[in-house]
């Protein structure tokens, strides 16, 4: 059903994980076993994506109870048919990092997060924020119809 990636398809997937994309969404198994949808802001570093987040959130939250998610960015729509624009999901295993807000990781996480996200100089030092990390099980990439490529990682 889905072609395996080439390097091609794996440069543009390198891209949308850096940053070329418009908006990001975060699934998690939530109340009911119901899908839970939130606008997140990942950050890709040191071949990692990361999220800041609070302990307090509904997402967090259905984390603790299922660490499996899945990642989507949408692309820009320059195609007249929406469905026939590119868009990438990443499935995967997230974790938390449990970091003192003192500590040297902290602060180079917070300091390269805010150059995406300016605010979160700010909410980053609540107590509740913390970073987690994706580590990929799936990535699926739809260039558009009939083109559609996957790419399974090891864990």
């Amino acid at each position: 059903m889905y072609q395996k990636t080439n390097s091609e398809i794996e440069n543009k997937i390198q891209n949308i994980l850096e940053g070329e994309y418009e908006i990001s969404v975060l699934g998690t198994n939530g109340k009911d076993n119901f899908p839970f949808l939130s606008k997140i802001i990942p950050m890709y570093k040191n071949k990692r994506l990361y999220i800041l987040i609070s302990d307090l959130s509904e997402h967090t939250k259905n984390i603790i109870e299922n660490q499996k998610v899945s990642i989507y960015f949408s692309l820009k729509e320059l195609n007249k048919t929406k469905s026939n624009n590119p868009r990438l999901t990443i499935n995967g295993i997230i974790q938390k990092h449990n970091l003192e807000k003192e500590s040297e990781e902290f602060s180079d996480l917070l300091n390269s997060y805010q150059k995406i996200e300016s605010g979160s100089k700010m909410w980053g030092m609540f107590t509740d924020f913390n970073f987690y990390s994706i580590e990929p099980l799936r990535a699926l990439y739809i260039e558009g119809f009939g083109k559609a490529y996957q790419k399974n990682y090891k864990y």
